[in-house]
């Protein structure tokens, strides 16, 4: 179950919210925009990185809960103040696509941070979550740019932006979903919280 609420969470968040939410948020309201942004239209796609990451956070912590690693609001923080930054580091500094580059690195890096005391090998592990998120971003961008130049660079409106960061997030949540549903299959102890459960309905019969 929990690996499988891992793989769900995150092909939902991602088409979700950074493919679908995010273009209508950041573009919807706004319109198009150059290299720099109007304060609104930088105010706008803030929030809608700040949506983005708030219930990613939140859908990871759910989903550890469930093998047993209770985590707290406070590790949603790092994700909210660090990730519209660095995102934006790269926009204002490489410009596109270093800003998806950016954005998931930096939640790549929570990760490897936050979650190194509940894996077996965390030396291991923090290489293994940089590289997943890095192999997701990269595969965003080729796919997602690929088919905003060839296909999408002529649609009007917010429909470019829509399928383009759609174009750009499937395919990085499909990374995120089944990399790590391999890597934490071997790296977190789901059977310490099963031994839990197995140890509470012992003492419950012994008591009934």
């Amino acid at each position: 179950m929990f690996l499988k609420k891992w793989v769900t969470g995150n092909l939902v968040i991602y088409p979700g919210l950074l493919g679908f939410l995010h273009p209508l948020i950041a573009h919807g309201f706004t319109g198009d925009h150059d290299r720099l942004l109007t304060t609104p239209q930088f105010i706008m796609h803030t929030i809608s990185i700040l949506i983005f990451v708030f219930f990613l956070a939140r859908m990871q912590n759910k989903t550890f809960e469930m093998a047993g690693k209770k985590k707290t609001l406070s590790n949603i923080w790092p994700f909210l103040f660090f990730t519209p930054w660095v995102f934006w580091l790269g926009y204002y500094t490489l410009f596109v696509p270093f800003d998806i580059l950016f954005m998931f690195l930096s939640i790549g890096i929570i990760n490897a941070i936050q979650l190194k005391p509940l894996v077996k090998s965390p030396t291991k592990w923090i290489w293994q979550c940089i590289l997943g998120y890095l192999l997701a971003a990269i595969a965003g961008i080729i796919i997602g740019l690929s088919a905003y130049l060839r296909y999408y660079k002529n649609f009007q409106g917010v429909s470019r932006d829509l399928a383009t960061w759609l174009s750009i997030s499937i395919p990085a949540a499909f990374v995120v979903a089944y990399y790590f549903r391999y890597i934490l299959r071997v790296q977190i102890r789901i059977e310490d919280h099963e031994s839990i459960i197995s140890e509470e309905n012992t003492h419950f019969s012994k008591v009934a």
